[in-house]
């Protein structure tokens, strides 16, 4: 089933990403999930409005049409500009960085190399030192993450028992079931608007494997997301953001895997599927508004191709979950900030007159966003006030877990907490080097360290403000993220990474330094100032003792961070606790063996247009993800509707009155599941469900595993 999803999110774009003209693998991979992800999110809602099935042969055949008119506008563009064609079949975006397969040289640049040096060029396969680390480190993120999940999860049929799971769960199944497939009405009556990008991964890959449960299909979609999306990922933005160095290259890839509780972070939390698949493709889109900001922007040739891909990026993260654009937007700020100032210093010599049109439409900008922000602000909180700002933002998990000072050393060491608020082990040798590579990047003052930094240490003083504390400003500056710390923490790694491999360079740039000092430089030596930088090591490039000496460390490190790691056991363990079932007499956590095994045999009894009554704070509501029956509550809270409200109270009274009777016949509720009682007591949300019992005298049992019972309803001639 992996399998299928590996080609569902890669195939289709990797074949329109390769139209546009790019020929490097690791920029194929990286960039593939994008259009994968926009055209399933677009043509689901398509599909959807012209009453269309969604599946397999309809995103297939999308992903045809969007291939076609690529290839068709690359062909017929050259042509009208009267240049002809040219050696990449003009493609409609060009690659990024003028030559395909090389992140930094221009096309025609001969490599860099003016004519008449007598350096011989040699053709042929690319040398190891461009794929080789790169590879490992991505293959050492996957091997952690599966081995990982493996340990944590004896079968991956099991559900995690969260509060949010049910949700994804059911959205799934309605995906397959109704064959709609559209983030405009994702689950009808419990949730319109949310983004159904990963949840379409999986329905097409429970349509390629139907015999599997919903269940198995989620957590597939999730391996291929966590071990191979992500670290991927985490090399493009490391590439971009710092260089392609074989050493950082390898670090990227290995520490996404065993770095601040990720890949398995949000797993154990929520728990947050979508939100996750958006932060695994988060990285290429700030990596991708990195070059555009840095360096395309200047170049009319690239500036509209490079931010059309950056706009295709908001697009995709945006149908895999939309509020992790937010976090996006924040991490990008300081880049964004440096590129206005960038911009505005060119206009003004280019032109005075349209740099102050352009700094008053800034302004101008500005102060309309603030003006609906205080309009916005002022209407909630300050006019007819009835619930002030110290009542918003209280639910459990807004609550601080911290003091400032310990929320502060948290994020600096990188130290996540589980889902029971348990604070899993600092991994030291992290941490330290975190904290050195930052100190050296500050004291190399330079302006991409700078960058980073200022993006690392905004992350923090947000993190702080949501876990440190409980007062209202920091309830403002959070609420975009509902003040949950672990939204804020996922994005540790993302900009924590580059940080390091950006310190790194800056220490292995001084050691050099310090050590061609002591050396006198011998007949047809080339000396640092003359050398093409790092970055630039092409596929023909041969390495030096260092840099194999680099590589072989930082493989060390890897190996070291994800196998004699005890963060990374902790929140495997987390993890394992968010899977296990509940004790043969126990309610929580949601799910017992017993209650699983008439879950997955309940397709025996119940026809395929049943609905099913249960209280959904019990497990119920994971009759969908087992057998692929509809429970008449698919999630654990809404808005209910007045039939809902009106069964829920009273079914257990009168289950034949009129009212009820006419529910149950216009809903198809034929049966009735018991799992005995909610997963949390107390909680007020389950207030509705509070009296919902089985009724001896209106229903027959018909299957039974341990505590867990099937009835069938026999009230109002059903």
């Amino acid at each position: 089933m992996a399998l299928a999803i590996l080609l569902a999110l890669y195939l289709p774009g990797g074949v329109l990403v390769r139209l546009t003209g790019r020929r490097s693998p690791a920029e194929l991979l990286a960039l593939a999930p994008l259009p994968s992800l926009a055209l399933a999110g677009v043509d689901g809602i398509i599909f959807a409005r012209v009453g269309l099935s969604w599946g397999w042969v309809s995103y297939l055949a999308s992903a045809a049409i969007m291939a076609l008119i690529i290839g068709l506008v690359g062909w017929s563009l050259p042509r009208l500009r009267g240049t002809g064609v040219g050696r990449r079949g003009g493609a409609a975006l060009p690659p990024e960085n003028g030559r395909a397969g090389s992140p930094s040289r221009p096309a025609g640049s001969g490599g860099g190399l003016p004519a008449g040096t007598g350096v011989k060029i040699r053709t042929g396969l690319p040398s190891p030192s461009g794929w080789l680390p790169a590879l490992t480190g991505v293959l050492l993120a996957a091997v952690t993450t599966v081995m990982g999940l493996i340990h944590a999860v004896p079968s991956p049929e099991q559900v995690t028992q969260n509060y949010d799971t049910v949700f994804h769960y059911n959205v799934v199944g309605r995906i397959l079931m109704t064959g709609q497939a559209t983030s405009l009405h994702a689950l009808p009556g419990i949730r319109d608007v949310y983004p159904v990008g990963f949840h379409e991964f999986a329905a097409l890959g429970d349509l390629a494997f139907p015999s599997l449960p919903i269940s198995a299909a989620v957590t597939c979609t999730w391996l291929v997301f966590a071990a191979l999306v992500w670290p991927i990922s985490m090399l493009f933005l490391v590439r971009r953001a710092v260089g392609a160095r074989p050493a950082t290259d390898l670090l990227a890839g290995g520490l996404s895997a065993c770095c601040a509780g990720f890949p398995f972070l949000l797993l154990d939390w929520g728990t947050l599927y979508p939100m996750f698949a958006a932060q695994a493709i988060l990285p290429v889109f700030l990596g991708l508004l990195w070059t555009w900001c840095r360096k395309d922007w200047r170049r009319p040739d690239r500036v509209l191709p490079s931010l059309a891909w950056v706009i295709l990026a908001c697009v995709a993260v945006s149908f895999a979950h939309f509020r992790v654009l937010l976090t996006g937007l924040l991490l990008a700020a300081p880049l964004v900030l440096v590129w206005l100032f960038q911009a505005g210093a060119a206009l003004r010599r280019r032109s005075r007159r349209l740099f102050h049109w352009a700094l008053a439409g800034l302004a101008a900008l500005i102060l309309a966003v603030g003006d609906i922000g205080g309009l916005i602000f002022a209407r909630m909180y300050l006019r007819h006030n009835t619930r002030p700002i110290s009542g918003h933002l209280n639910g459990g998990f807004t609550r601080p877990a911290d003091s400032m000072a310990g929320a502060m050393a948290r994020f600096l060491t990188g130290q996540p907490i589980d889902s029971a608020y348990n604070r899993l082990p600092v991994f030291w040798p992290l941490a330290v080097l975190l904290m050195v590579c930052l100190l050296a990047v500050l004291a190399e003052h330079r302006e991409e360290g700078l960058i980073l930094a200022a993006s690392f240490l905004l992350l923090g003083f947000v993190f702080v403000a949501c876990d440190g504390t409980h007062a209202d400003w920091a309830k403002v500056v959070t609420a975009l993220w509902y003040k949950d710390q672990r939204r804020l923490f996922a994005a540790w790694p993302i900009v924590a990474i580059p940080l390091i491999c950006r310190g790194l360079t800056v220490l292995v740039r001084w050691g050099s330094g310090l050590a061609a000092r002591g050396r006198v430089p011998g007949p047809g030596t080339v000396t640092s100032s003359t050398s093409a930088p790092a970055e630039k090591h092409g596929g023909n490039r041969t390495w030096r003792p260092g840099s194999w000496l680099a590589v072989l460390l930082a493989l060390a490190f890897v190996l070291v961070c994800s196998f004699a790691n005890p963060q990374l056991d902790a929140m495997e363990g987390a993890v394992g606790r968010a899977y296990a079932f509940a004790g043969p007499d126990a309610d929580s956590p949601m799910l017992s063996r017993d209650e699983y095994l008439l879950l997955k045999r309940l397709d025996r009894h119940v026809a395929p247009g049943d609905e099913v009554l249960a209280d959904p704070w019990n497990g119920s509501a994971f009759v969908m993800a087992m057998s692929r029956r509809v429970p008449y509550y698919a999630h654990l809270n809404t808005v209910w509707d007045q039939d809902h409200l009106y069964l829920a109270r009273t079914f257990s009274q009168s289950p034949d009155d009129p009212r009820s009777c006419s529910i149950l016949k216009d809903n198809n509720v034929r049966w009735y599941l018991d799992m005995q009682g909610p997963y949390m007591r107390d909680d007020p949300q389950h207030a509705p469900f509070a009296g919902l019992h089985p009724v001896p005298r209106a229903m027959q049992e018909v299957d039974r595993q341990g505590r867990a019972v099937l009835y069938r309803i026999t009230s109002c001639g059903l």
